[in-house]
């Protein structure tokens, strides 16, 4: 983390050291009108310098347009989130894979009018958010109509599932036969079994298989319709 990313989060949430570690937490709601000490917006720009970042670019353009002896620089954020600061330390670390922010809106007693909260995760790459109310939406369909989750009609159903482990299970079984020269089983890596999964299913067109599926279970609905209206159902 930069100086100056350092600088912005701590105005943007409240935060606390705790065993080495920072912490930030906000108990109301985050800021994305923030106010900076000229002066102390200069000194963490210089400081962060040498590593590239989108902090850096937003506070480098809002000095630019300071005016002459102004004391204060405004940064707004409104039109920006504050998730891509967080991206930036990510895409730098060597070590930090992702963050995760969890938001509790009524965290003690349920008003009448209280609602949960939301977990958002996110990667170099990736702002992924689900709040507690699309969670208990999907517990609640997968306990009406099980795994499917889902109301007939509206269902999707896995007809051929392509197991990583099944496909490392099976590697080992013709490896005597099919490996070349001087490989050895360490040798495949789990990245090596996805990299495969994932080139087998783009090179493999089912869409004939797909159409006959259909056209099957169409047909067996019919079926299935006529008997129970001959049975009176």
């Amino acid at each position: 983390m930069t100086a100056l990313e350092q600088l912005l989060l701590t105005q943007i949430f409240d935060s606390e050291i705790i065993d080495d570690a920072l912490y930030f937490f906000e108990e109301q709601s985050t800021s994305d009108m923030l106010w900076l000490d000229a002066g102390e917006a200069r000194d963490a720009l210089a400081q962060s310098q040498s590593s590239a970042s989108k902090a850096n670019d937003l506070v480098a353009a809002a000095l630019a347009e300071l005016e002459l002896g102004a004391e204060d620089v405004e940064l707004d954020l409104s039109m920006e989130s504050w998730e891509f600061l967080f991206q930036d330390i990510i895409r730098r670390s060597a070590t930090i894979t992702h963050v995760t922010v969890t938001t509790a809106f009524t965290c003690s007693k349920m008003r009448p009018d209280g609602f949960g909260g939301m977990v958002t995760v996110i990667t170099g790459d990736q702002v992924l958010s689900s709040s507690t109310g699309e969670m208990l939406c999907s517990l609640l369909d997968r306990a009406d109509y099980g795994e499917l989750a889902c109301a007939p009609g509206h269902g999707h159903h896995v007809v051929l599932r392509l197991s990583e482990e099944e496909v490392r299970g099976t590697m080992v079984e013709i490896f005597e036969t099919e490996a070349s020269p001087g490989l050895v089983e360490d040798d495949v890596t789990d990245d090596d079994i996805r990299v495969a999964c994932l080139a087998a299913i783009e090179g493999r067109d089912l869409s004939h298989e797909h159409g006959e599926l259909v056209f099957a279970a169409a047909l067996r609905a019919l079926n299935t319709a006529a008997e129970r209206k001959r049975a009176g159902g």
